[in-house]
């Protein structure tokens, strides 16, 4: 593993092989990819496992005190690394490094008086403090994607642009729904990015969404919903399902995609809460991808044996996979994003539209060539350089108003997710 890092082995860059590594000189002597592995399924990628709270990790079988201190200081040094480079680069100020969006699973407590001074004063006021590492199990609730009612109550809060937060109550009164269809389609509205979490409120996304496709019938609309909800490590089923079941298994039928999900979440809940709730989700999404809207993207096939696989998505719109590269870079705070973080790691473009390397690149140097991005080889390593003054919902916006992206005449900040979702 040493050589191979040193060499700069594309191989030996993944989380799963970083994850490993670092382990190795923790625990000695001793085979550690099945920890690696059974962290990353845990807390979804290295980020989180790194930025996880002690307390979290003394709970995962393998782990001593000594090994955890390792990974804080990982995190520490990384943490730091990032904030010198912010201090370097006044245009593109992380909020952090490890704060994935408000709708992704994170690391840190996040709250409004630790954002940035140039967000705005509405989001601020929409994020209360709170601990973003937590996954959600239930996403749908049984409910479908039902794009009509979700269009109501987009509607509702819409028309009240300068509320703080909108209550159920209101939702119920003023979209005429039910208690239960505003609580899922609020969580659902949330995993597609389009809502704030407690606040209820649009988010800057999700104004756009609500402008120019409130009925989620354009492919820019599903392209990006697509990878907030599946590329999420928060949301555990839609994640699980488009980052590992569907790219590492043979085709299964419904009820084995619910058992082997439930045998791979069985250390992190009961027995009941999985056959509760698993069946569900695991319905919802064959749902939404086989009959409802995201059926448009073809992403997934059925065989005549009634079992599921996902097909290989022919091209992403170069305005959405822009508005993506640049989401990625938020992430990270960075404005070089290495091509396998687009390509391989969870969440990732390519993994959730089971793209091959040599597409998305295409795809890539397209966008090269119209100057969005900037697509280097350097060092035999593959990386975009994203440019300064433009950020992800311009190039949304630029998809919704069939126009081409304008940058800022001065260079703006970049959108980091919070911003965006």
């Amino acid at each position: 593993m040493r050589s191979r890092f040193l060499a700069g082995d594309a191989g030996a860059m993944t989380d799963e092989a970083l994850l490993e590594f670092l382990l190795s000189y923790a625990i000695v002597r001793r085979d550690v990819q099945p920890l690696a592995k059974s962290l990353l399924a845990r807390f979804g990628d290295l980020n989180a496992v790194l930025g996880a709270d002690a307390t979290a990790l003394r709970k995962v079988s393998g782990l001593k005190d000594s090994t955890i201190a390792l990974l804080k200081l990982a995190h520490h040094f990384r943490a730091t690394a990032h904030c010198c480079a912010a201090e370097e680069t006044p245009a593109a100020k992380p909020m952090s490094s490890e704060i994935i969006s408000s709708t992704v699973s994170a690391l840190p407590a996040v709250s409004a008086s630790s954002l940035p001074a140039d967000v705005p004063a509405e989001v601020k006021a929409s994020s209360p403090p709170r601990i973003l590492n937590e996954r959600k199990l239930q996403v749908s609730n049984g409910y479908d994607l039902d794009a009509a009612q979700l269009a109501r109550l987009l509607s509702f809060i819409q028309d009240h642009p300068q509320a703080r937060k909108i209550t159920g109550a209101q939702l119920i009164e003023g979209s005429g729904l039910s208690n239960r269809q505003v609580e899922n389609l609020v969580s659902i509205g949330t995993a597609l990015g389009l809502v704030t979490p407690r606040t209820q409120l649009l988010t800057p996304y999700g104004k756009l969404v609500a402008r120019h496709d409130i009925f989620l019938d354009s492919i820019t609309t599903l392209e990006f919903c697509h990878f907030l909800a599946a590329g999420s490590v928060r949301h555990l089923v839609w994640f699980e399902v488009f980052n590992d079941l569907l790219a590492t298994q043979q085709p299964m039928d419904q009820p084995a995609w619910s058992a082997w999900l439930r045998g791979k979440f069985a250390d992190q809940y009961s027995q009941k809460s999985l056959m509760k709730h698993v069946a569900h989700e695991v319905r919802f999404i064959l749902d939404a991808y086989l009959v409802r809207n995201f059926k448009k993207l073809s992403l997934l096939t059925e065989t005549p044996e009634k079992t599921y696989a996902i097909r290989r998505y022919a091209s992403l719109q170069p305005l959405t996979l822009s508005a993506m590269i640049y989401t990625v870079g938020a992430r990270s705070g960075a404005r070089v994003v290495p091509f396998a973080d687009l390509q391989s790691q969870p969440g990732s473009p390519g993994r959730i539209f089971a793209l091959d390397a040599i597409t998305l690149r295409q795809m890539v140097e397209t966008l090269h060539q119209r100057d969005w991005v900037r697509y280097e080889v350097r060092h035999g390593l593959n990386q975009v350089r994203l440019h300064e003054g433009y950020n992800s919902l311009e190039f949304l916006a630029a998809a919704y108003e069939n126009r081409v992206p304008r940058a800022q005449v001065k260079p703006q900040p970049p959108v980091t997710d919070p911003l965006l979702l």
